[in-house]
Protein backbone atom coordinates (compact mmCIF):
# COMPACT_ATOMS: atom_id res chain seq x y z
CA UNK A 1 0.00 0.00 0.00
CA UNK A 2 1.19 3.49 -0.75
CA UNK A 3 2.21 5.44 2.33
CA UNK A 4 -0.46 7.84 3.44
CA UNK A 5 -1.22 9.46 6.74
CA UNK A 6 -4.11 7.42 8.11
CA UNK A 7 -4.78 10.05 10.77
CA UNK A 8 -5.92 12.46 8.05
CA UNK A 9 -9.42 12.76 6.63
CA UNK A 10 -10.41 12.54 2.97
CA UNK A 11 -10.98 16.29 3.08
CA UNK A 12 -7.43 16.85 4.25
CA UNK A 13 -5.85 14.38 1.83
CA UNK A 14 -7.74 15.72 -1.17
CA UNK A 15 -7.66 19.33 0.04
CA UNK A 16 -11.36 19.59 -0.79
CA UNK A 17 -13.75 20.73 1.89
CA UNK A 18 -17.35 20.20 0.97
CA UNK A 19 -19.04 22.13 3.75
CA UNK A 20 -22.62 21.29 4.63
CA UNK A 21 -24.64 18.97 2.38
CA UNK A 22 -26.94 20.76 -0.03
CA UNK A 23 -29.21 17.73 -0.40
CA UNK A 24 -30.75 16.16 2.69
CA UNK A 25 -30.70 12.46 1.80
CA UNK A 26 -29.27 10.10 4.41
CA UNK A 27 -26.62 8.93 1.92
CA UNK A 28 -25.41 12.46 1.15
CA UNK A 29 -25.33 13.35 4.84
CA UNK A 30 -23.41 10.16 5.66
CA UNK A 31 -20.84 10.71 2.88
CA UNK A 32 -20.22 14.29 4.03
CA UNK A 33 -19.74 13.03 7.58
CA UNK A 34 -17.33 10.26 6.50
CA UNK A 35 -15.16 12.72 4.59
CA UNK A 36 -14.39 14.34 7.96
CA UNK A 37 -13.42 11.07 9.66
CA UNK A 38 -9.74 10.03 9.86
CA UNK A 39 -8.97 7.11 7.54
CA UNK A 40 -7.78 5.01 10.48
CA UNK A 41 -11.28 5.23 11.97
CA UNK A 42 -13.21 4.17 8.88
CA UNK A 43 -15.10 0.94 9.41
CA UNK A 44 -15.68 -1.77 6.82
CA UNK A 45 -19.18 -0.33 6.39
CA UNK A 46 -17.77 3.17 5.83
CA UNK A 47 -15.41 1.82 3.17
CA UNK A 48 -18.20 -0.19 1.54
CA UNK A 49 -20.44 2.84 1.34
CA UNK A 50 -17.80 5.25 -0.01
CA UNK A 51 -16.31 2.78 -2.50
CA UNK A 52 -19.83 1.87 -3.58
CA UNK A 53 -20.27 5.54 -4.48
CA UNK A 54 -16.93 5.40 -6.39
CA UNK A 55 -15.55 8.09 -4.10
CA UNK A 56 -11.92 8.80 -3.22
CA UNK A 57 -10.83 5.45 -4.62
CA UNK A 58 -7.15 6.41 -4.61
CA UNK A 59 -7.23 6.53 -0.81
CA UNK A 60 -9.95 4.02 0.02
CA UNK A 61 -9.19 1.05 -2.23
CA UNK A 62 -5.75 0.42 -0.71
CA UNK A 63 -7.34 0.38 2.76
CA UNK A 64 -10.11 -1.97 1.69
CA UNK A 65 -7.72 -4.30 -0.13
CA UNK A 66 -5.41 -4.47 2.85
CA UNK A 67 -8.36 -5.66 4.95
CA UNK A 68 -9.73 -8.00 2.30
CA UNK A 69 -6.40 -9.80 1.78
CA UNK A 70 -6.74 -11.05 5.36
CA UNK A 71 -10.41 -11.91 5.00
CA UNK A 72 -12.25 -11.52 1.67
CA UNK A 73 -15.59 -11.94 3.44
CA UNK A 74 -15.18 -8.87 5.65
CA UNK A 75 -18.47 -7.12 5.74
CA UNK A 76 -20.17 -3.84 6.29
CA UNK A 77 -23.80 -3.88 7.29
CA UNK A 78 -25.51 -5.29 4.19
CA UNK A 79 -24.36 -8.90 3.83
CA UNK A 80 -21.32 -11.14 4.22
CA UNK A 81 -18.69 -10.07 1.68
CA UNK A 82 -20.34 -6.76 0.83
CA UNK A 83 -17.06 -4.83 1.08
CA UNK A 84 -15.45 -7.15 -1.49
CA UNK A 85 -18.49 -6.83 -3.76
CA UNK A 86 -18.22 -3.04 -3.55
CA UNK A 87 -14.57 -3.25 -4.65
CA UNK A 88 -15.47 -5.63 -7.49
CA UNK A 89 -18.00 -3.09 -8.83
CA UNK A 90 -15.29 -0.49 -9.46
CA UNK A 91 -15.20 0.21 -13.18
CA UNK A 92 -12.83 -1.38 -15.66
CA UNK A 93 -11.34 2.00 -16.59
CA UNK A 94 -10.12 2.56 -13.04
CA UNK A 95 -8.32 -0.79 -12.98
CA UNK A 96 -6.69 -0.10 -16.35
CA UNK A 97 -5.10 3.01 -14.85
CA UNK A 98 -4.23 1.40 -11.51
CA UNK A 99 -2.63 -1.93 -12.37
CA UNK A 100 -0.90 -2.29 -8.99
CA UNK A 101 -4.25 -2.13 -7.20
CA UNK A 102 -5.79 -4.48 -9.77
CA UNK A 103 -3.06 -6.98 -8.90
CA UNK A 104 -4.10 -6.67 -5.26
CA UNK A 105 -7.74 -7.32 -6.21
CA UNK A 106 -6.62 -10.39 -8.12
CA UNK A 107 -4.77 -11.54 -4.98
CA UNK A 108 -7.93 -11.10 -2.88
CA UNK A 109 -9.83 -13.14 -5.49
CA UNK A 110 -7.21 -15.91 -5.27
CA UNK A 111 -7.41 -15.85 -1.45
CA UNK A 112 -11.19 -16.12 -1.62
CA UNK A 113 -11.13 -18.93 -4.17
CA UNK A 114 -8.61 -20.94 -2.13
CA UNK A 115 -10.68 -20.52 1.02
CA UNK A 116 -13.88 -21.46 -0.83
CA UNK A 117 -12.29 -24.62 -2.24
CA UNK A 118 -11.01 -25.65 1.19
CA UNK A 119 -14.39 -25.02 2.81
CA UNK A 120 -16.27 -26.86 0.07
CA UNK A 121 -14.01 -29.87 0.55
CA UNK A 122 -14.66 -29.87 4.31
CA UNK A 123 -18.39 -29.38 3.80
CA UNK A 124 -18.53 -32.34 1.37
CA UNK A 125 -16.64 -34.50 3.86
CA UNK A 126 -18.93 -33.42 6.69
CA UNK A 127 -22.04 -34.15 4.66
CA UNK A 128 -20.71 -37.55 3.57
CA UNK A 129 -19.83 -38.45 7.17
CA UNK A 130 -22.87 -37.04 8.96
CA UNK A 131 -25.83 -36.93 6.63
Amino acid sequence: MHQMDLTKTLEELEDKYWGEPSFASSLVIQVHKLRKKPLCELSDEDLRLLIGQQMSLTFLLPLALERLIDNPLRSGELYTGDLFCSVLRVGKEYWKEHKELKNEVDEVIRTYEEARETLEEHIRKYRNDHL
